[in-house]
């Protein structure tokens, strides 16, 4: 039975192509997290993924996307259920579908659950948001906002915004929620000092060891350049 207690999951609610997936991976660099791909993933359990291949792998994905012109998000997909977004199994969580929500999440996720790691989910609509935390009561929640800005600048175009607008917006009532209070902004990522500071203060928040300014730094600056901002 999956634990929907469990405390160790963060959801990003941003519009696509927002920059979530990048800020996942900087999280995921933690050896308390774990990047979303089930091989990548599978190997940090089994104690073959130090940081140092985690970054090696962002790296060699980013280039490649670069080359090909094709960005793919780093290949991090299939990692929850049939896709990595939740947007797949909307239905199952707007209607609380309980036993297809549980027959679709992977292994992984169970074992991610049972070695205490951090895993992260996409959410890109509201409803689809406070549905989920009905389930994921305890969950992290980081929402965006100024992503409209920054997709129209990315080099790869827009592709596609978020009509629903904030959270924020809604009446939830957020004194039921737990940690539902991050928000991060999309202007940050015009300067790296600025994201690596403010990555630094979510590290601290959630807890997540191994904070390295130097690696999350390479990273940001093989993104940006590779995204054309």
């Amino acid at each position: 039975m999956i634990n929907f207690d469990y405390d160790k999951i963060i959801i990003t609610k941003y519009s696509v192509s927002g920059g979530g997936k990048f800020l996942h991976s900087c999280l995921g660099l933690s050896d308390d997290a774990v990047l979303n791909q089930k091989d990548l993933t599978q190997m940090q359990l089994d104690g073959k993924l130090p940081i140092e291949k985690k970054l090696k792998y962002l790296l060699l994905a980013t280039k490649q996307q670069s080359e090909r012109q094709i960005w793919d998000d780093w290949g991090f997909r299939g990692f929850w259920g049939s896709r990595e977004t939740c947007d797949a199994r909307e239905n199952d969580y707007l209607l609380g579908n309980t036993k297809n929500i549980i027959d679709r999440i992977n292994k992984v996720i169970y074992d991610c659950i049972d070695n205490n790691k951090f895993t992260f989910l996409t959410v890109h609509e509201d409803r689809i948001l406070i549905s989920i935390l009905k389930y994921w009561k305890n969950s992290k929640v980081i929402i965006f906002k100024n992503e409209q800005k920054f997709v129209s600048k990315r080099g790869l175009g827009n592709y596609g915004t978020n009509p629903s607008g904030s959270i924020t917006k809604l009446k939830l009532d957020q004194s039921k929620l737990n940690n539902l209070s991050y928000e991060w902004d999309c202007d940050w990522y015009y300067s790296r000092d600025r994201t690596v500071s403010e990555i630094k203060k979510l590290y601290d928040s959630f807890g997540l060891s191994g904070f390295n300014a130097e690696m999350i730094s390479e990273f940001y600056e093989a993104w940006i350049n590779a995204i054309k901002l």
